[in-house]
Parts: structure tokens; sequence; C-alpha cells
């Protein structure tokens, strides 16, 4: 057994645990592969081996480059294990986009398939250390084969954590203002993480927990650590399918799952959830900060195909922070789409002007935490630490306020607000209008340079019926909120530019405008 500090709990030990407790429980399911918990301690024990005969020690760092698998999720409890660093990597970024995260984290190991090794072998081409391939298909010159790792010898040394403030995972942000950044996370920030958030929503023994989030988004890390710490199970999905989702959500008996507005939609709409069971389904996790209508209905949905106890909760958080900082539970959020809740225990949310001065109730702030689960801070870059992290609070960048009754509500991203003629326009505030437009079905709201007022305020909209009413809709505004908030432009597309968790990227929205050159 390694020899890891006494009195501290790592990310990794809960397999152990469980494997013990509940040895023969369903621990992990994909693509046909089912391990109960004994059977994924033993692949984790086997990876272990075999990266230490690879070379693979303490503080190593082994970045990703592939889809969805068990063996992804299998590879960072190992690493864990091991006191050694995963570092995934977004599949859809270019190679240009790749290497720059791969010469900031200086990986010894890429592991990835065939899929993505042409634009791993451009992402590396230039490096001053290039990674050795881990490959999960051919195997060419100075490669590792996934197999030879998959299960080393029995004999062989291997590295531990040296404390539980060692990092496990490194995650990149998504670059939206600048550069990716890698974010730091440690083991106790992981685990006090799922403590908490565990109890907050609610998460019982022997839950099962649909994943089809990215392995490479802390969402996926995070969602399923709690399950697995509850002794449940992960149904784990190489990418969203609403056909292939309901045919696992029913065979494997799922109880909850994470989603976004565009993923509930296919969902609801996809010609197998007519006959579905969802009997089983009991929690939805909802991004509360998607502008949408689609929560009440989904609701609606689940439980007319037999999930009588179905229920929603609004989690707000980010990579920097956790997932969990803040929860909306049902009975606080329905009917208000900008609700974010309030604090998940354990975590202290301010609300702070530019000066770092907290503001009065009812104003808006900038929502800034402390709590254990935060991040150790940035890969190599102190001055963004520094900043974030300025008079012993952690910097999220969204806006919000809190009302009479202590409850929090999203305003906007603070690098979002539109500034025009003098005035603060924050866009959600215009899209929770604009979504409540019978003909609306999806909107987003930017600010875009203009000659006369500095910026002016521009709607991008998703018609549901094929409705094109510029001067309409901006009627429909200006009768609900100020007159200088009403978007000066309507735009109509036929959908909006969404990263692979469904968010909207607003960078490539304003890109889109611009193309259009909407006067």
């Amino acid at each position: 057994m390694p020899n890891w500090p006494k009195g501290e709990i790592y990310f990794h030990t809960v397999i152990q645990a469980n494997a013990r407790i509940i040895p023969d429980a369903l621990a992990l399911a994909f693509n046909g592969r089912d391990y109960t918990w004994a059977e994924m301690h033993g692949a984790v024990e086997g990876l272990r081996r075999g990266l230490a005969r690879a070379g693979v020690v303490h503080g190593t760092r082994v970045a990703v480059f592939d889809r969805n698998s068990d063996h992804f999720l299998l590879l960072g409890y190992a690493l864990a294990a091991m006191g050694a660093v995963i570092v995934p990597i977004n599949i859809h970024l270019r190679s240009a986009e790749a290497a720059y995260i791969l010469g900031n984290c200086r990986p010894s190991f890429l592991v990835t398939n065939d899929e993505f090794r042409q634009i791993v072998d451009q992402a590396t081409a230039d490096l001053e250390n290039r990674p050795r391939i881990i490959s999960r298909g051919e195997i060419r010159d100075g490669d590792i084969g996934w197999e030879d790792v998959a299960d080393g010898p029995s004999d062989i040394e291997i590295s531990s954590p040296k404390s539980w403030n060692d990092t496990h995972l490194v995650l990149y942000t998504s670059g939206t203002t600048g550069k990716p950044k890698g974010v730091l996370l440690s083991h106790r920030r992981t685990v006090l993480d799922a403590l908490a958030a565990s109890a907050a929503f609610g998460i019982r023994r022997g839950d099962r927990f649909f994943c089809y989030l990215p392995q490479f988004h802390t969402a996926s890390w995070d969602w399923i650590k709690m399950f697995l710490l509850q002794q449940g199970a992960v149904v784990l999905a190489e990418r969203f399918d609403a056909a292939n989702a309901i045919d696992l959500m029913q065979r494997y008996r799922c109880t909850a799952m994470l989603g976004f507005s565009v993923v509930l939609k296919k969902l609801i709409e996809a010609p197998e959830w007519q006959g579905a069971d969802m009997s089983s389904m009991r929690f939805l996790g909802y991004g509360a900060y998607d502008p949408s209508n689609l929560l009440e209905e989904t609701i609606r949905q689940f439980r007319e195909r037999g999930a009588t106890e179905m229920e929603f909760a609004l989690p707000y958080g980010l990579t920097e922070a956790g997932p969990f900082v803040l929860i909306g539970r049902p009975e606080d959020v329905r009917g208000r789409a900008s609700m974010l809740g309030t604090p998940v225990p354990g975590v202290d949310v301010a609300l702070l002007d530019d000066d770092d001065r907290e503001v009065p109730r009812g104003e808006v702030g900038e929502i800034c935490v402390r709590s254990a689960a935060v991040m150790s801070g940035y890969l190599d870059n102190p001055e963004a630490t520094a900043e974030a992290f300025r008079n012993g609070w952690l910097h999220t960048g969204d806006m919000a306020r809190q009302d009479a009754d202590s409850f929090y509500h999203m305003v906007d991203r603070k690098k979002d607000m539109i500034r025009t003629a003098g005035e603060n326009v924050f866009a959600k505030e215009v899209e929770q209008v604009l979504v409540t437009h019978p003909a609306i079905a999806e909107c987003a709201v930017v600010g875009m340079p203009d000659d006369v007022y500095g910026e002016k305020v521009v709607a991008a909209v998703v018609s549901r019926n094929g409705e094109t009413d510029a001067t309409g809709i901006q009627n429909f505004v200006r009768e609900r909120i100020a007159g200088f908030k009403t978007p000066k432009v309507v735009i109509f597309l036929d959908q909006l530019p969404r990263n692979a968790l469904g968010k909207i990227v607003k960078p490539e929205l304003r890109e889109v405008i611009r193309s259009a050159n909407i006067q």
C-alpha cells in the first residue's frame, strides 16, 4: 500500500476505499465496458505500474489530447496516486493553440490516438522539449503503446503524493480574454470541494451520473468525483448524442446529469425521447448563466416520462474556484433566470467594487471567492495569480447583485460590460428581456464599436418561427428596460457560436457581426 501522509485525503483514495467496501458494485461504464470497484481499482493500479516503468514520477506532467474514454478517466486517477499531474487539452483547438499550451505546461508525455495524431504532430513539431507520445492507436518510432502502460510489472517502484497540496490536475482556461492559463488544482482543493458540493446537491449513496461532459473541462472531473465519493457510478459517453444518451440513461438506470440549453433541447426533441423511460432520473444540474427558457419544459418532459422525483439545481462556478461556488435550489430559482442562489457550505462570497470594497446590498459588484476549493494559482504565471488573488479574494470577473433575501443574481461578465454614451449596460440584463420574446429561441448581446456612442448594443437572435422583425424586438425591449439598453442593431442568425459545452462564445460572435459589416 502506498505510504501516503496520515490525516490527508487524496483525489484517488476513493477508488481504493470503495474497492474494499463495495468491490462488486458498478463504478464505471463506457462503450460496453463495465467496471466494478474492484476492477476499477485493479485498472488504476496496473496503470500506475505501467506509467512508472515508462518513467512517470512525482510531479511528472502527462498531457492528453483525446476524446472521453474510460482510459482517460482511469489515467487521471492513476497519475494522482503517483503524485503526478494530468493536463487535458481541448480537442477543438488548432495546432498553434495546442502548441502554446504544450509549450506552457511542458509535459513529459502526451496521450492521443489516430484521430488527433496529425494535429498533435503539428503542435509538437517545434517544441524545444517534445513530449513522448503514448499512443492509443498506431505505434510509431519512439511511441509508447497504450497497452504497454495499461499494466506494468508488480516489482516496479512507484511514486506517491507528498502532500495533499500537490497538484494533480492542470486545466486551461478558455482563453476568451487572452492566452489560456493553466489552472493548478490540488488534491486538497478537489476533495474538500467534493465533500461540500455532494452534500449541497443532495447526492445519494449509489446515484448514477450520466456524463458526456468533455474531460478537458472542469465540469467533467468535478461532477464525476461527487458521485464516486458517494459510492455511486459514472456512465460515461465519448460525446453527447441524444439517442445514445437516452439509451444509456435507461439501460443503466441513471439518476442524474448536468445539462446545458443546447444539450437539453436536442434531448427532448429526439425521436427516441417520446417512448423513453426516465423513471430512475431525479436530479438535473443546469448551467444558470445561459439565457434559455428550456428548463421548466425539460423538467416537465422528464416527469411525463416517469421521473416523478425530478428536481434541478443551478450551480455557479468556474475553473479557478471550482464549479460549486453558488447553488440555486429549485424552490428558490423557479421563474428567476438570473438566480445563482447562495454559497455552497464552506465557500465565502463577497461582491466587491473596483477598489475591492464590498458594495451595498442590491448594487452590482464582482463575485469574489474564498474557499478551500480555489486553485493554487496559474502555472508559471505569478503576475496573473497575484491579480486574481487581490487582497485575499479570488476575483472571478463575473458581476452580480445580492437581493434582500440574500440570494445572488447574475448580471454579466465584467469584461463583457458595454459602455455606451457614458452608461454601463450589462448584456445579461438585455438577454434576459430578449429571451422572453415569443419569437426568440436564443439570443446573445455584445458591445460593438460606435463612432458616436463609443460602443453600441448589438443583439444576435435565433428566431423561433423564422420571424425577423428587428423593430418589433427593439420596441419589446424598450418597453421593459431603459432606452439606452435597447439594442441599436438586431441581427438574425441560424445559430449562435458555441464551445464544446454549449456555452456561447462572444468573441466569435463579434467576428460574425464584423464580417456581416453591421452598421
